[in-house]
């Protein structure tokens, strides 16, 4: 709708082709010595550890909630636990050059990207800020639990601890766990190593992670986004919803020229080939690679590429090379990146939908395996060395799980302190106090702000009623209260169905359009899913988001991210 932007008939009703760009499949060609030589043995090592640390974990949860024991720890988990045995090369890769800058949304299936990207973080964050982390985390309620069984060791050998033990008690809900146990498996996080929240509802994160880049963006951060979602999510509306909100024209053509360009994100599907028991590419699905669908939403194909992620490395040289896409203002972009899980949907699930040949044909090509196998070839992790990973890395999970299954070390949190926790209590003026915010016009030069000043703000003068034009209305109210907050918090963004130019279907953003750049009000696809996802991710990096759906009975297609 914008007026400076013409739709002519003679170039609109032009006769021509389009052509999609091609696609690339699994092409990494590089080896283990190249990448040796670029990272060095400890990095490479450290890739493996992180793997191992990963199954191990999962391997834990499994015997847990199939046999109720793990290494002689007996514990009864009645929570869920949705697996990824099997896809660990792929989240470590993911994870391997992500600062905590980088944040990383999830699945029901995103231990293993936790952990990952907290095993990554710890990498890179040095002793002294790692230590005043945990310490500050909770009031150090989960720092303390840890602190009592490690002695001897480095900061980062706690902060490992921590992470397992944060993790595992959150899955658990314990008071102690990183969301004081409210989130478990579903919705675990852990937002100072770039962890933010996963999500239950199937493809949910794509919207939330679109709107923590549209965060980064308008408030110029540093860092990348990244959703990690399943092949299976490719079915839903609001994934497809979230993909072009994140590629909309207008970030090239209508923003400021220091914002021009698609959001810094990459939505990654975790392709395991299968939903729950329905498989994508073969049975539900009208793809034949998913890695196809780029092509469908904007004229780069979203840079789309099939990676192989049972390769970490792979997806390492993947994620380098989409982070100089996405910082040349090129996003946003779609990964494929194939995995499989060995494990069923849920451990309930016997895998009665696919052949035991087919799990076996994977597992004889376990990345964990293979890349132990490519290191001891260059010489960089011998058979002693591997064994004494294992035995570290083991030792590590049997503490964290003892610690975390203890229920007078890690109690659960009172009922009583919930209703705490739901509301903020509190009023903050402006989430960004040190930058002014951005504006068109001083206050008193809005048309708008000129045109009320006008009316009477009564209904009756000199004991007669005024005309309809002279009532100050509700929605006048609401366009003052908006230009106010726009005038106080720098974060504020306001979008959705027509509100900028058009000013919304009953005028509340009229007059907001002459007084605020286009990154900060903006018209949004017909997409409620994405507008509602999106202000949950918005909010979620701390800004405010001012989102429409022009009427309620529009509601209902954003049920998910509503309820």
């Amino acid at each position: 709708m914008p007026k400076s932007q013409i739709v002519e008939p003679q170039k609109e009703r032009k006769s021509g082709k389009l052509t999609c760009p091609e696609i690339p499949l699994n092409q990494y060609s590089g080896t283990v010595e190249d990448e040796l030589e670029r990272y060095g043995p400890e990095a490479l090592v450290g890739i493996y550890e992180d793997m191992f640390l990963i199954r191990e974990f999962e391997n834990m949860l499994q015997e847990i909630k199939t046999q109720g024991i793990y290494q002689g720890i007996e514990y009864d988990h009645k929570g869920p636990a949705h697996l990824s045995i099997g896809q660990e090369a792929a989240a470590v890769g993911q994870a391997f050059l992500l600062s905590p800058d980088d944040h990383v949304f999830g699945s029901h299936r995103s231990h293993g990207e936790i952990l990952a990207k907290g095993a990554s973080a710890i990498r890179k964050i040095d002793d002294a800020e790692l230590q005043v982390v945990m310490e500050d985390f909770l009031g150090g309620d989960c720092l303390r639990v840890v602190e009592k069984e490690t002695s001897g060791g480095s900061v980062k050998d706690l902060a490992r601890d921590f992470l397992l033990y944060g993790a595992l008690a959150e899955i658990f809900a314990r008071a102690s766990g990183f969301n004081r146990g409210l989130g478990g498996s579903m919705h675990a996080f852990f937002t100072p190593f770039g962890v933010f929240p996963n999500n239950a509802i199937v493809g949910g994160s794509a919207d939330i992670a679109t709107g923590s880049a549209l965060f980064k963006k308008v408030n110029r951060k540093n860092g990348l986004v990244i959703a990690n979602i399943g092949d299976a999510s490719m079915g839903c509306g609001p994934t497809w919803e979230a993909m072009n909100f994140a590629g909309m024209r207008q970030f090239h053509e209508l923003w400021d020229e220091s914002l021009r360009g698609g959001l810094p994100i990459i939505f990654n599907f975790m392709n395991n080939f299968y939903g729950m028991g329905g498989q994508t590419a073969g049975e539900t699905m009208a793809f034949d690679m998913l890695s196809r669908v780029g092509a469908g939403v904007n004229p780069d194909a979203m840079h789309s590429e099939r990676v192989d992620g049972y390769n970490p490395l792979a997806v390492v040289d993947a994620i380098k090379r989409k982070r100089e896409v996405l910082e040349k203002g090129d996003g946003p972009v779609l990964l494929e990146t194939i995995t499989y899980r060995f494990s069923g949907h849920s451990p309930s699930d016997a895998s009665s939908y696919r052949m035991k040949e087919e799990i076996e044909s994977w597992q004889s090509v376990d990345p964990l395996d293979s890349f132990a196998a490519e290191l001891k070839r260059v010489g960089v992790l011998d058979d002693a060395a591997r064994d004494a990973l294992i035995e570290k890395t083991r030792t590590a999970m049997v503490k964290a799980c003892r610690l975390a299954t203890d229920l007078e070390i890690s109690p659960r949190l009172p009922s009583e302190k919930i209703g705490d926790l739901m509301f903020s209590n509190r009023r903050c003026e402006s989430y960004d106090e040190s930058r002014e915010p951005e504006l068109l016009l001083p206050h008193d030069e809005n048309p708008r702000v000129q045109a009320l000043a006008k009316k009477s703000r009564a209904g009756i003068i000199d004991g007669k009623p005024v005309s309809k034009n002279k009532v100050f209305q509700y929605r006048d109210a609401i366009f003052e209260a908006a230009l106010h907050r726009f005038e106080n918090d720098p974060t504020l963004v306001a979008y959705g169905e027509e509100n900028r130019d058009w000013g919304g279907a009953f005028a509340c953003y009229r007059g907001l359009t002459e007084s605020l750049p286009y990154h900060r009000l903006f018209n949004s696809p017909i997409s409620e899913a994405a507008i509602v996802g999106t202000a949950v991710g918005y909010a979620l990096e701390g800004g405010r988001a001012l989102v429409e759906l022009m009427y309620c009975d529009f509601m209902g297609r954003a049920g998910d991210e509503i309820f």
